[in-house]
C-alpha cells in the first residue's frame, strides 16, 4: 500500500472529513506548509509520511513504520490530562490504521490464490 492509498482509506473510514475535499498530495502539502485548519490531521499526515520515510505520496508504507510515526501523538493523547475527544479520535485513527493494513493483507492473499 502507498501513502496515498493509506490516506484515502483513512479518509473513507474515520467518520469525519479527514482530507477536507483535497487529494492526499494536496492535503500533505498543506500540512507540511502548516496551512490545514485541523491540527490533528496535519500532525497525522506528517507523522505517517515521515514515519515511513516517504519521498512522495506514491511511496510504500507499512504498519510498523506508520505506528512508529504516530507514537508521540498516541502517547500524548493517553496522558491523564488529555482531551477525551482527542483521545477518541486518535483511538479511532489507530483502529482504522490497523484495519487498513489488515485489508491490504487480505487483498494480497486473495490475489496470490487466484
Amino acid at each position: 500500500m502507498t501513502y496515498q492509498e493509506l490516506v484515502q482509506f483513512l479518509n473513507q473510514h474515520l467518520g469525519y472529513p479527514f482530507l477536507e475535499d483535497m487529494t492526499p498530495e494536496a492535503a500533505l502539502r498543506a500540512a507540511q506548509e502548516d496551512k490545514l485548519d485541523d491540527a490533528l490531521t496535519a500532525e497525522v499526515l506528517n507523522a505517517l509520511y515521515q514515519g515511513n520515510q516517504c519521498q512522495s505520496a506514491n511511496d510504500p508504507v507499512d504498519r510498523a513504520h506508520s505506528f512508529d510515526g504516530l507514537a508521540r501523538l498516541r502517547l500524548r493523547t493517553q496522558a491523564d490530562d488529555a482531551d477525551p475527544l482527542l483521545f477518541r479520535k486518535v483511538l479511532k485513527l489507530s483502529q482504522e490504521l490497523d484495519n487498513a493494513f489488515d485489508q491490504e493483507l487480505i487483498r494480497q492473499r486473495n490475489a496470490a490464490f487466484k
